[in-house]
């Protein structure tokens, strides 16, 4: 009889046995946030595709815009009796131009309302950029401005589309337009908005569930509303959330901002999972 059955018979594990164990205690848990600190929260692909696209955005337009403050909904955000006025709109469309770097005078601002008896099956638009003419227009929906948070979110990428588009820029925009607008909100301040708009949580038969909502392409506006659930933009809330974690690295933060409080939980958590992946794979490097 071997040693280590004969250890196994009487009831006492071999050594070879014990170290295994003792292997398997080490290693960290599916939970545990060792676990999680070595797992990027995004495929292998879109972390390439946001660190390039990142990486573009600090040559285009420089790493001091990243250390400018990040916007979150709070005290203050909006006046208090907020009715979706136009006056109150316009006041919001100048904050967020505040918070992108964006001049109010550089850009039009016009409004529609979307038909009472529009199928309410029928996706349609809740905000529009167009250049005509060499003007920058930014169109949004009154119909659709109840919600002041969800309406930053829309304005934050339309001027996302106009700082892009409507501007001199030095180097070509990479071809994913959209994608790398919704990216430019998170670099220049508003990505808690375009982050908490990419998932809406909505009144199901049963009780309340979350609908992911990012299923627009490219030839579909980018801030539409469909069968009562809206979605700003077209990257997911899971690469919002790791965004914001390159974005908080090119400012040297290590530990989750105060603004995280703000987000929703599914961007959160791909937040945090970011800063931990990223401060790990820093460490490995060093």
């Amino acid at each position: 009889m071997t040693g280590g059955f004969r250890a196994w018979w009487n009831g006492q594990p071999s050594d070879a046995v014990r170290r295994a164990r003792a292997e398997r205690l080490a290693e960290p848990k599916p939970w545990s946030r060792d676990a999680q600190a070595a797992r990027c929260p995004v495929t292998e692909k879109r972390l390439e595709w946001t660190e390039t696209s990142m990486r573009w955005c600090v040559r285009e337009f420089g790493l001091e815009a990243a250390r400018r403050p990040v916007a979150a909904p709070g005290p203050g955000f909006v006046p208090a009796g907020w009715n979706g006025s136009e006056k109150q709109v316009r006041a919001l469309v100048g904050w967020v131009c505040g918070v992108m770097d964006v001049d109010p005078e550089s850009f039009s601002v016009e409004f529609f309302r979307t038909p009472e008896g529009e199928p309410s099956r029928r996706r349609h638009a809740i905000g529009r950029y167009r250049r005509v003419g060499g003007r920058n227009i930014v169109e949004l929906d009154l119909r659709e401005v109840g919600d002041p948070e969800r309406l930053a979110g829309v304005v934050a990428h339309e001027l996302g589309h106009k700082r892009l588009l409507g501007e001199p820029r030095r180097q070509r925009l990479p071809a994913e337009g959209e994608e790398m607008t919704d990216l430019v909100t998170v670099y220049l301040g508003m990505g808690v908005f375009t982050a908490n708009g990419a998932r809406r949580f909505t009144r199901a038969a049963q009780g309340w569930s979350a609908l992911p909502l990012g299923d627009l392409t490219d030839e579909m506006l980018s801030a539409s509303t469909r069968e009562g659930r809206s979605t700003v933009g077209y990257l997911t809330e899971t690469e919002l959330g790791f965004a914001l974690a390159c974005r908080c690295r090119l400012r040297g933060e290590t530990e989750p901002p105060a603004w995280a409080g703000s987000l929703h939980p599914g961007p959160r958590a791909a937040l945090l999972q970011g800063l931990r992946y990223l401060s790990a794979r820093r460490q490995d490097r060093t």
